[in-house]
């Protein structure tokens, strides 16, 4: 019976994926459909997705049809091409499109998915998402020394040459406060200018400035994500049965705020204080229920494994998930929010200085599998508002200036509405086919990096790896568009 849920749920899940990635594709060319034939322009067809049609029927001369690559969707408008003389695929003259027909049809998209966008944006504004818990600043839990860059050499990690420390408290980043503590800190870090990264940092109460240059990142196919990491709380995981431990009253679930009055900043120290304490009584100073309680008299017991000899008191050490609360941001809130992203993605990718790259952007491909990713782990809601980022970027996008794009319609209908006459055949052609040779290679750059990601992720090799533990054991890395809504774990026996 379980089994049978788990593939209807699947299944649901996926039919959820392609609808709404789906609609938004069709809700976009829905638009450029009803503004045409409002201004009474000739339209022949009407397609979701491209290749040999799945489905069609044929309705006031228009044929309607699904098609098997599901990637995008057009509508057939003959009097918006270039052609001085448009007339239909049986070759019947048509009048040539005005200047407002031409720009009202082509903005009609890219208002179709904002509108559609704002719809969704409600549901997510009164249901509320999740994300870090407000915080003006982190603590660095982990700075690794080296890394090995993509050539399989050993580097110095740049936050280490620095000077960054474990315990340092961040306040800002490139000048400018934070609201949302290390989730929305590294993504300033990624999109610094120039690359140059500079921190407000708090060490022992003193105030200090560091900088440092982005490297590419390894880790995260070449972007600047930052090599260290935040301070995450330190708790017991499974307690053995009859260990020091659980005969000293810790429960899985706590807190480990202190030992013998140090500060635990991360799983290694405290493994590390326990082995020097050896067989001496330890005190902790734990969370739990959110109040605070000491245990004191805890023992560790003395074994040996394969030579070494080792001090544990029979707990699973583990980093507990960052705090999460819910948001409940206004539609226009979360219309800013992707026109702000756009902008600075946008930013990164002309400059030299940052490792933001055009095969770190996602099309079709990679915007599926990380639908599917989050539907699968991070449920509905989550994935809902990401469908309402593809659907408002969908619009800002196509609005960029550029021929084939509405937004080269556009602007191609306002010159010829101040010039008063078309633009050159050819060289309205010209420009055409140009940029549909560099679109069509862009998205096949896009696709390539996409499906080697998808590759990578159903099929992983070794674990990426980021700081070591006390077994020499590290920590698994999440890929990047996963972040977001898991926290960062690590485990010791003790």
């Amino acid at each position: 019976m379980f089994e049978v849920y788990d593939i209807i749920l699947m299944i649901f899940k996926i039919a959820f994926i392609i609808f709404f990635f789906g609609f938004c594709i069709f809700i976009h060319e829905f638009g450029h459909l009803i503004v045409a034939m409002w201004r009474g322009l000739h339209i022949e067809k009407f397609s979701i997705g491209f290749g040999k049609p799945i489905f069609k029927f044929r309705r006031k001369n228009i044929d309607y049809l699904i098609s098997w690559f599901p990637f995008g969707g057009y509508v057939a408008l003959p009097q918006l091409d270039p052609s001085e003389n448009p007339q239909t695929s049986n070759g019947k003259p048509l009048p040539s499109v005005k200047p407002a027909d031409r720009i009202l049809t082509a903005i009609a998209g890219p208002l179709f998915n904002i509108l559609f966008g704002f719809f969704l944006a409600v549901f997510i504004w009164q249901i509320g998402i999740e994300g870090p818990a407000p915080s003006k600043t982190f603590t660095v839990g982990y700075v690794p020394e080296t890394y090995h860059d993509s050539r399989g050499i050993e580097q110095t990690v740049p936050e280490f040459k620095a000077g960054i420390k474990v315990g340092d408290v961040i306040t800002a980043v490139n000048g400018q406060s934070f609201e949302k503590g290390w989730q929305e800190a590294m993504e300033m870090i990624i999109y610094s200018p120039r690359g140059i990264v500079s921190l407000d940092i708090l060490r022992d109460e003193k105030p200090l400035k560091v900088s440092y240059n982005l490297v590419p990142n390894p880790e995260y196919e070449g972007l600047g994500y930052p090599f260290f990491g935040p301070l995450l709380p330190t708790r017991t995981g499974n307690v053995l049965d009859d260990s020091p431990a659980m005969k000293a009253g810790l429960k899985q679930g706590d807190i480990l705020l202190e030992i013998n009055g140090i500060k635990v900043i991360n799983p290694e120290l405290l493994v590390k204080k326990i082995q020097e304490m050896g067989s001496r009584p330890l005190t902790f100073l734990i969370g739990r229920d959110n109040s605070t309680m000491t245990i004191s008299g805890v023992k560790a017991a003395l074994q040996s494994s394969e030579g070494k000899k080792r001090y544990l008191i029979g707990i699973q050490i583990e980093s507990a998930p960052s705090e999460r609360v819910l948001y409940h941001p206004t539609p226009w809130a979360q219309f800013t929010d992707v026109i702000n992203r756009t902008y600075k993605t946008f930013r990164g990718l002309f400059d030299k200085k940052n490792p933001i790259k055009a095969k770190h952007m996602s099309g079709p491909v990679g915007i599926f599998h990380i639908l599917y990713i989050i539907v699968k782990n991070a449920g509905f809601v989550a994935a809902l508002n990401l469908i309402i980022l593809i659907s408002f970027s969908l619009a800002i996008m196509n609005l960029f200036p550029l021929p084939i794009l509405d937004g080269g319609h556009i602007l191609q209908g306002i010159l010829e509405g101040l010039l008063r006459q078309r633009i050159p055949y050819k060289l309205n052609l010209c420009f055409s086919y140009t940029f549909m040779i560099i679109l069509f290679c862009f998205m096949m750059y896009v696709t390539y990096h996409d499906a080697r990601r998808v590759g990578k992720h159903i099929n992983p090799k070794t674990p990426s790896q980021k700081n070591e533990t006390i077994n020499s054991q590290k920590q698994p890395v999440t890929n990047l568009e996963e972040t977001e809504n898991s926290g960062e774990k690590s485990r010791n026996q003790n």
